[in-house]
Parts: structure tokens; sequence; C-alpha cells
């Protein structure tokens, strides 16, 4: 088995086995490497692959909105909806204008988001499955049609 090969069993791995709070720690963490990358590839005077890099994070958050539920805690998942709306404009500002601060403002959100679900992890022990919450069933989807999101996922239950 080739390292290729190897590395990704491992994340697939990963995957099937995180609670929901890890899967949503992951995302985040995808999010934070577009943006950074992002932010790279601007010092770096490369603009197109700049803006793929935030196309990539605004991909992730608009699957951290999508998986909000608001049903459980309507007034708290209005809230944590508000500051994905507004990461995910701050990024379409960012790529339209190449805008650094635009850039550094969305990142900086979602590293405070990142801390919070790392912190949540530690608490509730999310590296192991609990009965409360199973593995998820299925792996993600990718996304396969030329429209959708090229390289992104969705998680499914």
């Amino acid at each position: 088995m080739n390292y290729q090969r190897a590395s990704d069993k491992y994340f697939e791995n990963q995957i099937f086995t995180a609670t929901p709070q890890r899967l949503r720690l992951m995302l985040i963490d995808g999010a934070l490497h577009y943006a950074r990358k992002a932010a790279v590839h601007w010092e770096q005077g490369r603009n197109y692959e700049a803006g793929e890099a935030i196309i990539g994070c605004q991909r992730i958050v608009t699957e951290l909105l999508r998986g909000l539920q608001s049903d459980l805690a309507p007034d708290l998942v209005a809230n944590v909806a508000a500051l994905y709306n507004f990461v995910f404009r701050s990024l379409i500002e960012a790529g339209l204008k190449r805008d650094p601060h635009k850039l550094a403002d969305a990142t900086r959100v979602l590293e405070i988001d990142r801390e919070t679900w790392r912190q949540v992890c530690e608490r509730l022990g999310s590296s192991l499955e609990t009965a409360e919450h199973p593995a998820p069933k299925r792996a993600p989807h990718f996304a396969s049609q030329p429209d959708a999101m090229a390289g992104g996922f969705t998680i499914e239950a």
C-alpha cells in the first residue's frame, strides 16, 4: 500500500469513527486550512490560487451552516448561524476585493469557533465513540456532480 492510500484510509477511518462534535471540529480545521492557504497565496502574488482556497473555505462554512439543527436550541443556533454568515460574507468580500483584512476577520472567528469545539471534544472525550453518539453509519458523501462542490463533501447520516 502506498503512502497516499494509507493516508486516505487513515482519514476515512477518522471520519467513520468520529462523533458529531469531532466531525464539526474537523470541518472547522478544514476551513481554517483553506483560509490560511489563501493568505499565503496572496502573499506570494498567486491570486488565482488564493481565490480557489477562499472558495474551498466558503464551501466548508456552507456545510457548517447546513449542519445546524435549529430545533434543538433555536436562539443559540440563530447566533451561531449569524457568525457563520458573517464569516461567509467576509470571505466573499475578501475574494472580490482581494482584501486580506476581510480574510483575517473570517479567520479570527473560525479560530474562536475551533477553540470552542476543541474544548467540547476534550470535555466529552469525543475521540472515542459513546453510546449517546455512535459513529456515523455511512461515509461522507463526496460530491461527484460537475456543478457540485468540487472536492468538498457533505456529512450525511
